[in-house]
C-alpha cells in the first residue's frame, strides 16, 4: 500500500509540474509559489478545453463508493435548475468499480437516498442503479469530469492511455471548485448566492468548519511548495457518516451544530457544486462574448460600415451566424453593436479619418 501511495504521489507531481507555468513552477526556486496563480492557471486550462458551441455541458462526477457522486449529481441538477441552467448543465455520476472501496451491488445505497430526501434532490436520479466509469469512453463523452476527491482524480489520470494529452485539463477534483480563484469570483458569497435559500439554510451552520478544513488542506500546497495537495475534505468521508447527529450538546447542555462528520462534507459539496455551476456558466458566457466580438470584427471594420443602421447590422450578423447571435437577446445584441460602432468611430477619428 505504501508503494502504491509513493507511486501515486510521484505521478501527480509530474503532472502538476507539466501543467504549471514558469511564473510559479514549483521547480523554479527563484519564483515563490503562488497558490492563487496556480488555481487560476488550472481554471484557465480547463475553460479552454470546454466547448460551448453546443449550448450545454455534460458533467460526470466519479467516485469509488456509488454514494458521493450520485449526491453531487443531484445537488448540481438542483442548483442548475435554480439558476435557469436546467438545459445547460447536465450532471451524471459513475463509480470506479475496480476500486477496492467499490460496493459489489450497484443499487443506490440507503444512505444516499436518506441524504437526497433530506436535501430535496430528485428521487428518480438518486435511486437509479450506479454506472461504471469507463476511461476509454467517458473522457470523450463528457465535457467535464469531476473526481469526488484527489485519490479518484489520481486514479483517472494514471489510467489515461498514451497519446491522450489534454484530457487531464478536463478532469478536476471536486474540492478545486471551493476556491474563489478557480471559480473566478471575488468572494465565496457569489457562489453561495447560487444555492437555493432553503438548501443553503441546511448547510450554512456547518460551512465555516468545512471551509477551515479545506483551507488547511490547501495550505499544504503552498507550504510544501511542490504543487501537491495534502488531501481534501471529501477524501475520508464515508457513507455511514450520514448517521452521525447533525446537532450535538455542548458542555452547557445547549444544542449546537456538529462540527465534524457528514454535515461538513455535505456543506462543502453543495458549495463546490455551486462553484461548478458558476464556472461553467461564466465559461460559456466568455466564449460567446468572444465569438460575438469576432463576428462584429469580421462584418464591420470599414468607415462606411458606420452608416449601417443597428437593425440592418443585426440582420447581417444573424445571417452570419445564428448560433452565436442566438445566444444573446435582441437587446443585448443591439447594445454590443452600438458599442462596436462607437469603438470603430473612435478608431477612425484617432487615425484622422483615414
Amino acid at each position: 500500500a505504501w508503494t502504491t501511495y509513493i507511486t501515486m504521489r510521484f505521478f501527480l507531481t509530474l503532472l502538476l509540474q507539466a501543467t504549471s507555468t514558469a511564473a510559479f513552477s514549483p521547480g523554479n526556486n527563484d519564483a515563490p509559489f503562488s497558490l492563487s496563480a496556480y488555481q487560476k492557471a488550472r481554471a484557465k486550462q480547463t475553460s479552454q478545453h470546454l466547448d460551448a458551441s453546443r449550448f450545454h455541458f455534460q458533467i460526470l462526477f466519479v467516485d469509488n463508493t456509488n454514494f458521493h457522486a450520485r449526491i453531487a449529481e443531484g445537488m448540481l441538477a438542483r442548483i442548475a435548475e435554480y439558476n435557469d441552467a436546467l438545459f445547460t448543465l447536465f450532471p451524471y455520476s459513475a463509480t470506479i468499480d475496480t476500486s477496492a472501496n467499490a460496493p459489489i451491488d450497484s443499487s443506490a445505497p440507503e444512505e444516499a437516498l436518506t441524504i437526497c430526501d433530506y436535501l430535496g434532490l430528485c428521487p428518480t436520479s438518486c435511486s437509479e442503479d450506479g454506472t461504471s466509469f469507463n476511461v476509454a469512453y467517458d473522457l470523450d463523452q463528457y465535457d467535464l469530469i469531476i473526481a469526488v476527491d484527489d485519490t479518484i482524480q489520481n486514479l483517472i489520470l494514471r489510467s489515461l492511455p498514451k497519446g491522450s494529452e489534454g484530457y487531464e485539463h478536463k478532469c478536476r477534483s471536486l474540492s478545486e471548485f471551493l476556491s474563489v480563484n478557480f471559480c473566478g469570483v471575488e468572494n465565496i458569497t457569489t457562489i453561495q448566492d447560487m444555492i437555493e435559500p432553503g438548501m443553503w439554510e441546511k448547510a450554512k451552520p456547518y460551512y465555516d468548519a468545512a471551509r477551515a478544513s479545506f483551507d488547511s488542506s490547501s495550505s499544504t500546497i503552498s507550504d510544501n511548495n511542490e504543487g501537491r495537495s495534502g488531501g481534501d475534505i471529501f477524501t475520508d468521508s464515508k457513507s455511514t457518516d450520514v448517521y452521525h447527529p447533525r446537532m450535538i450538546l455542548n458542555e452547557n447542555g445547549a444544542a449546537i451544530p456538529n462540527q465534524s462528520g457528514w454535515p461538513l462534507v455535505e456543506a462543502a459539496m453543495l458549495v463546490a457544486c455551486a462553484g461548478i455551476t458558476r464556472f461553467c456558466l461564466d465559461t460559456m458566457d466568455a466564449q460567446f462574448d468572444e465569438a460575438f466580438a469576432q463576428l462584429l470584427g469580421r462584418h464591420f471594420y470599414r468607415k462606411e460600415d458606420l452608416e449601417i443602421s443597428v437593425d440592418d447590422a443585426d440582420d447581417q450578423l444573424r445571417l452570419g451566424s445564428l448560433s452565436v447571435t442566438g445566444y444573446f437577446s435582441p437587446k443585448e445584441r443591439r447594445a454590443r453593436i452600438l458599442q462596436h460602432f462607437e469603438e470603430l468611430r473612435s478608431k477612425f477619428e484617432s487615425e484622422g479619418g483615414n
